[in-house]
């Protein structure tokens, strides 16, 4: 056991770990989701519910999994030898990071290929009288900003010719508003060459299967040797958004319509908190951008050192990643503040969600901006990257889990990696066809709604309650050097599952299936949507079969406590006893259980 942690490996520092975690929590939600689901949801009063969500649920869950998976050094798929029987919620962690990560990169290949025609001397999307364009194709960007000219321009009154032109160009934007953008029809009709329905996915978009191949292969590249090399690409992969993000926040605060676009997504809409609704998008947008319970937290504390300050980080992460959130806010805001008042018209509607703000309205405010091609590399480079980050922690989720199970394949890790990516990219090949962006709007909306809180629920309620928070205080213990305090046990116990399952039922009890899809999309999303949950009866099972003892209730009984392979994960390099930290292991018991 001893020699398998050693192959397994650790972080070179905590710099590395630091940089890994933080692309995981930092992906596409922080910069496409987080501005929109806080405008809809109140504006500056969305962050209060978003915040206790955080409080209440995101903290004490990040310090649980970044605790227990660094105590042993065992990621997801293996460090439930703590409560055998509950094996399967690291199962279906994996599996659910398995099916997000198929199409994640798909999003990621949408972003390449924006990338790549950035660099044209004329932006695509910004002309009409392309192949891809229809008869009431108009560019509004270009209209907008020909009527502004002429009324910055004139000092005077505008002339008779001055008028008619610019009453020209007044009636076209109102047609504009009938018809349709060349933003929109370069996106629809070129990019992804949608079709009408999902029962019609028509041919593989090969410019965009060139993408995704070059999506997994990024990260084959990037993962490829051991974790010590990953945790070095992340200090580029987890730095550079944050730098892009910050050059576009400068260059937007000075345009015209920033203002309003701040405003517009910072002004409380008070009686947005009395609505449930707005409580459950809180939580689960906590969920989607920490990253708590698909195992992507597990995996890369399990290689952290022994008496790394697992509780400092658990304190200082998630404000982070809170704070990114509303920085990309800013961000994003500033440019449709700036695209309402090129257009004439409130920032409400320009606002976007998903794909309809990252592929139409933004690249639409990009094009009318001096150098439109340097700000449009900048904008889908930051895609790329934070997509990317998190792409990274996925893979290593699921060739962890196999690694854990069979160690044997710590050998031949970079052959693991390379199955792993392309297996990836060949299930990603339907959404890379003409109707693929409607199976992944179908993927997203069941996969992500119906497991991830149970898993953490449930794992929150076995460790606390099963195996025991006071254990775990004393695990905690061993590795910082003091016990937290007494309110985590409050958390785990109740507060957070509560708060969980709550959300849970209140979301189940509101749920509709998607709008405009067929009949037995029903049926298969529920399906997807609950594969990520049938790992744990089944793992049940078969761990009571074969468990040794007489009777069933002896067999659960036995697998409800942990295998002599739970033990604290110690090597020479951690600078303290090893002997002295295995005797107070092997001395704390029941009796610490609150």
């Amino acid at each position: 056991m001893t020699e398998e942690k050693a192959q397994r490996g650790n972080w070179g520092n905590w710099f590395e770990f630091f940089f890994s975690i933080i692309g995981c929590m930092v992906g596409l939600g922080n910069v496409w989701r987080f501005p929109y689901v806080c405008y809809v949801n109140g504006g500056a009063a969305f962050l209060i519910p978003y915040l206790i969500a955080m409080i209440l649920c995101g903290v004490p869950l990040m310090f649980l999994e970044l605790a227990y998976c660094q105590f042993s050094n065992l990621g997801p798929g293996r460090v439930w030898v703590v409560c055998p029987l509950f094996k399967g919620i690291g199962f279906g962690m994996v599996l659910l990071t398995s099916m997000g990560s198929i199409y994640y990169n798909v999003i990621i290949s949408w972003a390449l290929y924006y990338l790549a025609v950035s660099f044209n001397s004329v932006l695509p999307w910004t002309t009409c009288g392309n192949s891809w364009n229809s008869p009431d194709c108009i560019g509004t960007t270009s209209v907008s900003n020909s009527s502004s000219r002429i009324l910055l321009e004139s000092n005077s009154s505008p002339n008779s010719t001055e008028m008619t032109t610019l009453l020209h160009n007044l009636t076209a934007t109102y047609e504009v508003r009938k018809t349709q953008s060349s933003v929109e029809q370069y996106w629809n009709n070129h990019v992804l060459q949608l079709t009408d329905s999902i029962d019609n996915l028509g041919v593989i978009r090969w410019e965009l299967l060139l993408c995704l191949l070059a999506a997994w292969l990024i990260s084959f590249i990037c993962l490829y040797k051991d974790i010590k090399t990953s945790g070095k690409v992340m200090y580029v992969a987890a730095i550079l958004p944050y730098i892009v993000l910050f050059a576009l926040l400068i260059r937007g605060a000075i345009l015209p319509g920033a203002r309003d676009g701040v405003i517009f997504y910072l002004v409380p809409r008070w009686n947005k908190l009395l609505e449930w609704k707005v409580w459950m998008a809180a939580a689960a947008q906590v969920f989607y951008s920490a990253g708590i319970g698909v195992g992507g937290v597990s995996t890369l504390a399990s290689f952290n050192r022994f008496h790394n300050n697992c509780y400092r980080d658990a304190m200082f992460l998630p404000i982070l990643d809170a704070l990114t959130s509303v920085f990309s806010g800013f961000v994003i805001f500033v440019y449709l503040g700036y695209m309402a008042h090129l257009q004439d018209t409130t920032v409400e509607n320009v606002v976007k969600q998903g794909a309809g703000l990252a592929f139409i309205a933004y690249p639409d405010g990009l094009a009318s901006m001096p150098l439109p091609q340097l700000w449009s590399v900048l904008f889908f480079l930051v895609l790329v990257t934070v997509g990317l980050d998190s792409q990274f922690v996925h893979v290593q989720t699921i060739t962890t889990c196999i690694v854990d199970n069979f160690p044997q394949l710590n050998q031949k890790k970079r052959w693991l990696t390379l199955a792993v990516c392309v297996i990836g990219f060949l299930m990603g090949i339907p959404f890379v066809t003409q109707g693929g962006v409607h199976i992944l709007t179908l993927w997203d909306w069941y996969v992500a709604s119906f497991s991830i809180m149970l898993l953490a629920a449930t794992e929150c309620l076995v460790l606390s309650w099963i195996y025991g928070s006071g254990k775990l205080y004393a695990d905690i213990a061993m590795m910082i050097g003091y016990r937290p305090h007494a309110l985590w046990h409050l958390f785990w116990r109740v507060l957070s599952p509560v708060f969980v399952m709550v959300t849970w039922t209140l979301g189940i009890l509101s749920w509709k299936p998607l709008e405009g899809y067929p009949g037995w999309t029903v049926g298969f999303g529920i399906l997807i949507g609950l594969l990520p949950l049938t790992p744990i009866p089944i793992m049940a099972v078969y761990e009571v079969v074969t468990a040794p003892g007489g009777s069933c209730l002896e067999k659960i009984r036995i697998r409800l406590r942990p295998t002599p392979e739970w033990k604290p994960a110690l090597s020479k390099d951690d600078g303290s006893s090893e002997l002295e930290t295995l005797r107070q292991w092997q001395h704390h018991d029941d009796s610490a259980v609150v």
